[in-house]
């Protein structure tokens, strides 16, 4: 484990943020009702992946042909994540994406990996949130447990490793 020294933190001075493109409430609630049963269930998890692209379509995610998706994956919002042809995303996979996150074609999400495009910065005592873009390109093998930051840009026909 790393550890470093921060600035003492005064979280009562945090300040939720606005995110632009956000949908508003009733969506949301829509979704993580959704995303609980179906994507995150064991049991519906079970659908075919057709039926859970289907609905990532629905609540607006651009989904390509092929696509697998496991039981028990977690997607923050799915109205910014943009997905290619024949990519298989694994059990146990968190998609924290609070701005878009592109995945290209032929590329594996191995089980566990968590991909998130938002943080807070700790080097600021009020805590203040920031969210960059992922873009995963074609071919990409992200191994088992591996973590992918914000902002972060992974080059076509690459594997990534747990840190």
């Amino acid at each position: 484990m790393k550890t470093r020294p921060i600035a003492k933190l005064d979280l009562a001075s945090f300040v939720r943020p606005q995110i632009p493109g956000q949908p508003g409430r009733v969506t949301l609630a829509l979704w993580y009702l959704v995303n609980a049963l179906v994507m995150r269930g064991a049991v519906l998890g079970l659908l075919p992946s057709g039926a859970k692209a289907a609905l990532l379509r629905v609540f607006g995610a651009r989904i390509g042909r092929g696509v697998v998706l496991k039981p028990r994956i977690n997607i923050k919002s799915p109205w910014w994540l943009e997905v290619g042809d024949n990519v298989w995303i694994g059990e146990r996979v968190w998609i924290d994406n609070h701005t878009t996150v592109r995945i290209g074609s032929d590329s594996c999400i191995s089980q566990g990996a968590y991909i998130f495009t938002g943080n807070h910065d700790w080097t600021d005592p009020a805590f203040a949130f920031f969210c960059k873009p992922v873009d995963i390109g074609a071919g990409v093998w992200v191994t088992a447990f591996a973590r992918i930051p914000p902002g972060s840009v992974v080059p076509d026909h690459t594997a990534v490793l747990p840190n």
